[in-house]
């Protein structure tokens, strides 16, 4: 399984750390960006991109994840516009989180879809949406969102989403000790 994580300039690493723990599991995390060049994580770590988004082979996206954080330095990028496109029509996994919704709206992909997020006024300035639903996390077939403070939700639900899971003994171990903070037995 290849997990695509689109990363660029002050996007919220925290908010896909657990996401991708759980997803690593399971296959390959595939950090890409606009361009080659190295990103910086709102809390300040310097991530050097697998590839800039012309060489991401759509076919080869299992699930593709975006941070929230301040977009408006890639909110309008075409090529990343088509590629959440192309990933929905062929019912890829997509997972976006807090401000990265906001591209999912963009893409027009949310159309008809229910989802949630913390950036309700910037999403209704972008005009008609899919449906949005007040809670942390939504998943809507292949399409789960969330909000800042749901990243654990939105980790466990990418799981689920992508049948990483064991067994349904797993999955609540999993619960369990990254929501709960149990120990497991």
């Amino acid at each position: 399984m290849k997990t695509y994580v689109f990363i660029y300039e002050g996007f919220v690493q925290f908010e896909i750390m657990l996401a991708t723990y759980f997803l690593r599991t399971r296959g390959e995390i595939i950090p890409f960006a606009i361009s080659k060049d190295p990103v910086t994580s709102y809390e300040g770590f310097s991530i050097l991109p697998f590839c800039p988004i012309e060489q991401v082979d759509m076919e080869s996206v299992d699930l593709l994840v975006i941070p929230g954080g301040d977009i408006s330095g890639v909110v309008a990028n075409k090529h990343l516009h088509k590629l959440l496109q192309q990933l929905h029509q062929n019912k890829k996994g997509i997972g976006a989180i807090c401000g990265g919704t906001l591209l999912l709206g963009q893409a027009g992909v949310l159309n008809g879809r229910s989802f949630t997020t913390n950036v309700v006024e910037e999403m209704e300035k972008l005009g008609p949406q899919g449906t949005f639903v007040n809670t942390n996390v939504v998943t809507d077939g292949h399409i789960v969102t969330a909000k800042a403070n749901a990243y654990v939700d939105f980790g466990i639900e990418l799981g689920k989403l992508m049948d990483i899971y064991e067994n349904e003994q797993d999955l609540e171990e999993t619960i369990s000790f990254f929501k709960y903070f149990e120990p497991l037995n």
